[in-house]
């Protein structure tokens, strides 16, 4: 069985596969699993998954039925996976090469149930990086609510041997899916802490699903309000303190 399961979520990512599917191979930790699944692409991202697959038995490709967004895409993976460790590269982001090989290390020795790492903004092009995010130290409900600078599926390792049954929610009405599990990670009981070393670039885009910045804010908002079940005068509070963090991250830390 491999060590960690890499889970990958595809659709029209022609363009920054090779170099996500690179920086996975130059990783220092070598026993791992990389599952990708094409959630219906029109772009040649398949034929290359299929043509990467064939030269590297590690790979595991699979096929989304329909277009059912990255949440159904991530979740197929995880019921497909063997390793113990999950950990998550969205197609256009890149890790460090010694990325698996820090985390497995840091959750092994503090026993922790999930962590996230720091992480570094790439310009679309890949020509430029901004400067280090960082997080909270630990993740509980209120610093979800309240704190900018996980890196969301970028930077998360998940231990399933503590946290069995960890799945996106599918059929999600708001932009934000991660934050939904992450919430329902910390709801259960459950705690995330930080490893301090930056061992991802997230890559900028205004085209991606997150590029609208005010409609993402009130994506937040309504989940504060509709799952997270916060009473008016709190969510108002929480939700300006993750506002503003927000605004500082996009404005001190993106790539110049």
């Amino acid at each position: 069985m491999p060590r960690v399961s890499i889970i990958t979520p595809v659709f029209n990512a022609a363009k920054w596969l090779p170099s996500a599917l690179a920086s996975v191979k130059a990783q220092t930790l070598c026993d791992w699993e990389h599952i990708l699944v094409d959630d219906r692409s029109s772009d040649e991202s398949m034929s290359i998954l299929a043509s990467e697959a064939e030269r590297n038995p590690r790979i595991q490709v699979m096929q989304m039925p329909e277009n059912g967004g990255p949440s159904a895409a991530r979740n197929l993976a995880i019921k497909a996976a063997q390793g113990r460790y999950l950990a998550f590269l969205d197609a256009d982001d890149l890790w460090v090469p010694q990325k698996l090989e820090r985390c497995v290390t840091w959750m092994e020795t503090g026993g922790y149930e999930l962590i996230y790492h720091d992480y570094q903004h790439l310009s679309h092009d890949g020509l430029r990086v901004g400067p280090v995010v960082t997080g909270p130290d630990v993740l509980d409900f209120e610093t979800l609510h309240t704190r900018r600078g996980f890196g969301n599926c970028l930077t998360m390792v998940i231990d399933r041997e503590r946290v069995q049954n960890f799945r996106f929610p599918q059929n999600c009405p708001y932009l934000h899916e991660d934050f939904c599990a992450l919430l329902s990670f910390v709801q259960e009981g459950h705690r995330g802490h930080r490893l301090p070393e930056a061992l991802g670039l997230y890559r900028v885009s205004a085209n991606s699903r997150s590029g609208n910045k005010w409609y993402a804010a009130a994506q937040t908002w309504k989940i504060y309000r509709n799952e997270s079940n916060l009473p008016l005068f709190k969510a108002g509070y929480w939700w300006l303190q993750y506002a503003w963090q927000g605004f500082q991250l996009h404005r001190s830390a993106r790539p110049v």
